[in-house]
């Protein structure tokens, strides 16, 4: 009997994950038809059998195995700013993002206004995208949003009205001197006027709670910010409270009772509520010239009011307070243009299209399954061969055949490890710890790549990284004779310090 076909799911934050919805919404039939796992993104680069799925589901494009895999794409947003092939700073050229893209095998898609925006950013094929909506929407329209706030929050009370402020993403992780705006970084609101006692006294006074949301990646940035402007009224929420519960931005974002972003897609998703929503395009125009906006003018794609200054955004949440339909025939008309489908049955929609993509490719699949057994095979002799050069004494031998076994293996942490070994027979403990360094950044699961760090320390005299390697090693280690050699070193480290 063949295995189970297996699925993997890559879940990178709890901030608005669609595989952490999807995955929590999979059907038992197919619980039971596949294996089904769902990774942080730590478990991924701490798993040593990521090659061993048949399946990626992905939400950034991501691809991590040199083997041909089925790849299925949800995306974490609808495509509000240029990106990619639209971005105007991006300097990865056209054709590697356009040749990234043709490696997917599905897009799962919002409408044709998504296919169209996000085509003209990645050029993947039109015939990939599939109009399904996406998993997150289906928990954003769930009854259950109030209680699992109050969870997190539990001083809300049923006569406060909840208002989200979720300003978009402005540093590149990636590249650290490519900021995309010029927004107030005095206050995490980046509205001119701002007094934080007046913006509290209004909203105790209206019965309101503030709850701002940075994006997960600047949450860290701005741990300080986020400490100062918390108060009885302004609450602050990041991933980590989030994961504590277990739980998912769009868990709770249905909680809301109006939303205040700039330029976040999140807006797109919120208009399924059909509830206020506030604009604060502070730095537009240069975040136009930086970033690009890829649907223009900005005025009639954001159906709110615009706010610059803490006046303005108290006259405007005032003005919702007393009319829930301002802008309501304008939140209408955009709902229509960039949602097909307006339930929560997006998940149930992808795990049919997943399913029967894997029904009509299982010949494929498991074709791709026997090619890689014989390639991992065929490698596993040619390493042999390698070591066996090393051991026997032929080091320039072993050293034309690692170089060969590069040209189309670049990533191999066995052929780090005889790489840094050889370096290391050859007295050069240097070249010994950059290859042995390389192989650990690629692979921070392999104990023997951990090992081996610990070994070139400990012979140049480096006791306490020495012991540092020797302990993630055994941290990371399932080998029992590996670990009995860690052990009696780290009890002979431990008597000389």
């Amino acid at each position: 009997m063949k295995p189970k076909i297996k699925i993997s799911l890559f879940h990178l934050s709890s901030s608005g994950s669609n595989n952490y919805h999807l995955f929590h919404n999979t059907p038992e039939y197919l619980l039971e038809k596949y294996d089904i796992e769902l990774l942080t993104k730590h478990q991924v680069l701490y798993n040593s059998s990521i090659d061993q799925s048949d399946v990626y589901i992905t939400t950034h494009g991501e691809y991590v195995s040199v083997y041909d895999k089925i790849n299925i794409d949800l995306w974490h947003g609808f495509p509000l700013k240029g990106m990619a092939k639209m971005d105007k700073n991006e300097t990865v050229p056209d054709e590697s993002i356009q040749n990234h893209w043709s490696k997917v095998d599905m897009i799962m898609s919002y409408s044709t206004m998504y296919n169209t925006a996000m085509n003209a950013c990645n050029g993947a094929n039109i015939a990939k995208y599939r109009i399904t909506g996406v998993p997150r929407n289906d928990a954003l329209l769930s009854s259950k949003s109030k209680d699992e706030l109050k969870k997190l929050f539990p001083d809300i009370s049923k006569t406060d009205q909840v208002i989200f402020f979720m300003p978009t993403f402005r540093k590149s992780i990636i590249n650290p001197n490519k900021v995309e705006g010029s927004k107030n970084s005095e206050n995490l609101l980046g509205i001119l006027e701002y007094n934080r006692d007046q913006l509290q006294s209004f909203l105790k006074a209206n019965n309101l709670k503030l709850i701002l949301k940075l994006h997960p990646f600047e949450e860290e940035y701005f741990q300080n910010e986020l400490a100062d402007i918390r108060s009885e009224q302004i609450l602050t929420l990041n991933d980590q409270d989030l994961a504590h519960y277990n739980l998912d931005l769009y868990n709770v974002l249905g909680a809301g009772d109006m939303l205040i972003t700039d330029y976040s897609s999140v807006y797109i998703d919120y208009l399924l509520l059909n509830r206020p929503i506030i604009f604060t395009p502070v730095d537009l125009e240069e975040y136009k010239e930086n970033r690009g906006l890829l649907f223009e003018p900005y005025d009639f794609w954001t159906p709110g009011p615009k706010v610059y200054t803490q006046p303005d955004l108290q006259n405007a949440i005032e003005r919702y307070i007393v009319d829930k339909d301002y802008y309501g025939e304008e939140r209408n008309t955009l709902l229509n243009l960039f949602h097909f489908y307006k339930d929560d049955q997006s998940s149930n929609r992808i795990w049919t299209e997943i399913d029967r993509y894997i029904e009509e490719n299982l010949e494929i699949i498991h074709s791709r399954r026997a090619h890689m057994r014989e390639h991992k095979e065929l490698q596993s002799k040619i390493k042999q061969t390698i070591q066996q050069m090393i051991e026997n004494g032929y080091l320039a031998q072993a050293n034309e055949a690692i170089q060969q076994y590069l040209v189309d293996n670049p990533a191999d942490p066995d052929i780090f490890a005889m790489n840094g070994m050889l370096h290391l027979m050859n007295g050069d403990s240097a070249e010994a710890i950059q290859s042995f360094l390389r192989g650990h950044q690629h692979f921070p699961w392999d104990e023997d790549l951990l090992y081996n760090l610990g070994y070139v320390y400990e012979s140049i005299g480096d006791i306490e990284l020495a012991h540092s390697y020797y302990q993630q090693s055994l941290d990371q280690s399932r080998k029992p004779e590996l670990n009995k050699i860690i052990n009696e070193k780290l009890k002979t480290f431990n008597t000389l310090r």
